[in-house]
């Protein structure tokens, strides 16, 4: 597996996240916090995968979707798109990873806005705000999200496996960051894939990474 690509069934909705409204005044304090720690864990296991993902979405991109296309490498969206946080509007936080991931990514000012205001946005906005890498025309998703994902599933896999990781450990501590990246740098100086790559430089062809 080189790459992995994520959307939702049908033009409605990536994910409208969990339904609140049945949560409500049914769960009891300890069960909630299992519950958020389980979403935790299962979105986390995305953002550690080692190889790229990429979400497509298409429609509503609300609460725990939202909250899971912010573990994803990159995002494309359509442009009758809609994302957003609403759990303000229901009393609750963001309670699987959004309090943490999405300022990695839009800044805590911008984090800040779209969690307290609990607005849904345009996707042009959230491409503005640096949360989406593209939007795309309402028929055009399954290629774009599709070309994407090939395109990123054709490059070197160490090299993808290692930089996630050293940008992941630097997201808080630079230097720890610094550290696996070189690590990274001396790891990947011996491989195959290095070798493949300087050798396809001069030419017309494309290097075929194989992860060696």
């Amino acid at each position: 597996m080189r790459a992995i690509l994520l959307t939702g069934a049908g033009d409605r909705a990536f994910s409208a996240g969990a339904d609140a409204m049945g949560m409500a005044g049914q769960a009891d304090p300890i069960s909630a916090i299992d519950l958020s720690k389980e979403g935790q864990r299962v979105w986390g296991k995305v953002e550690t995968l080692s190889v790229p993902v990429v979400v497509g979405i298409d429609g509503y991109c609300l609460g725990g979707g939202m909250e899971l296309s912010a573990c994803a490498d990159m995002r494309i969206a359509t442009e009758r798109s809609e994302l957003g946080q609403p759990e303000f509007n229901l009393g609750l936080l963001p309670g699987w990873g959004g309090t943490q991931r999405l300022k990695h990514i839009v800044g805590e000012g911008r984090a800040k806005e779209i969690i307290f205001t609990a607005d849904r946005y345009e996707a042009e906005t959230m491409a503005e705000y640096g949360f989406l890498n593209d939007v795309v025309g309402n028929d055009e998703l399954d290629e774009a999200a599709l070309e994407l994902a090939e395109k990123l599933a054709s490059g070197p896999p160490l090299a993808m496996k290692f930089t996630k990781e050293a940008m992941h450990a630097g997201r808080d501590d630079t230097d720890a960051g610094l550290e696996v990246e070189a690590f990274a740098f001396g790891h990947l100086i011996t491989t195959d894939d290095v070798i493949e790559g300087v050798t396809k430089l001069q030419s017309d062809e494309d290097p075929q990474f194989e992860g060696k």
